[in-house]
Order: structure tokens, then C-alpha cells, then sequence
């Protein structure tokens, strides 16, 4: 049995905690779930209470993650408006994988949990289905950012990345 590490950023929101609880039944993965506070619940995944926004705490706390083979992206910083959710939301994102992809170099795949907003459903009606290649809406969406920053930064390595869009 190949054991695997999860890396859940945003592990004690909605998506993270119930992708630890999924997980816990599996004996081949280990999981780490990341977020600012500590947990409020029972796992045997183990917690680091981190703030992505500060490279420095990122770098301080996440460097000893040598053997982290998947990353699951699921945090999301709210600010008052739409516009104003794309420089957090990347940069949560950049430092979490730019560290660990340092740190563990066995790593396999970054999966990032987007939303139905990709395809402007915060803008009013949209055509349905929605389809991955159908033409961006107008901007800002982080969803955009993250997604452009994870094609540049993967180019050329051994992971791959995938992105998931649940309507919630």
C-alpha cells in the first residue's frame, strides 16, 4: 500500500473538514489540515494553525511538510466586495503550494475546490449548462487568478492540478 499525504487547506471549513472526514476511514492517507484556528472537532488528522496571507508564518510553519504527495485547496477569505477577493484568495493559494512544493518534492497533485461563481453566477443569470470553456465573464474572479497562477506554476513539473466547481 502507497501511503499519501493530503495537505486540506481550509480544513475546518465546510469542504475541508468533510474531505478530512471522508478521508479518515482510508489507512493509506495521512492528512494535515490547515487553517488560522485550531480545530473543533475530533480526527486523526493532525492541525497547524497558520495565516496563508503571511509568507513568513507560512514559510515557518509548513516547511517541515517533506512528504506531502497531494494538496487540496478549499479556503476562501471573504471582503466586502467581489473585486476585493482576488489578492487575498491568490496569495493564500501561491504560499501555501509554493512552500510545500519546496518542502515535498514527491508531490503529485494540486485539486482546487472552486464554485459555480466561475461561470458568473454572482452576476445574475447564466447560460446552463455551464460548461468549463465557455468565455470568461467580466472580471475580477479570483477563481481566474488562481487558476492562470496554478497553469504558470505547474508548467513543466511532475503534479498535476485539477479544479472542482460544486454549486453551493
Amino acid at each position: 500500500m502507497n501511503k499519501k499525504k493530503a495537505v486540506i487547506v481550509g480544513g475546518l471549513g465546510v469542504i475541508g473538514r468533510n474531505l478530512i472526514h471522508y478521508l479518515t476511514p482510508f489507512e493509506d492517507w495521512d492528512m494535515v489540515g490547515l487553517s488560522r484556528r485550531e480545530p473543533d472537532f475530533e480526527s486523526r488528522a493532525d492541525f497547524i494553525a497558520v495565516d496563508l496571507l503571511d509568507r513568513a508564518d507560512a514559510e515557518a510553519k509548513l516547511a517541515q511538510l517533506h512528504d506531502v504527495t497531494h494538496i487540496f485547496y478549499t479556503a476562501f477569505q471573504a471582503r466586502p466586495s467581489w473585486a476585493e477577493h482576488n489578492a487575498p484568495n491568490l496569495a493564500m493559494l501561491v504560499n501555501a503550494v509554493e512552500v510545500i512544493e519546496q518542502a515535498s518534492p514527491g508531490l503529485q497533485h494540486v485539486h482546487l475546490v472552486e464554485g459555480n461563481k466561475i461561470y458568473g453566477s454572482h452576476l445574475g443569470p447564466f447560460k446552463t449548462p455551464a460548461r468549463e470553456d465557455d468565455p470568461p465573464h467580466m472580471l475580477p474572479n479570483f477563481y481566474y487568478d488562481q487558476e492562470q497562477w496554478l497553469r504558470r506554476q505547474q508548467a513543466g513539473k511532475s503534479w498535476s492540478w485539477s479544479a472542482l466547481r460544486p454549486h453551493t
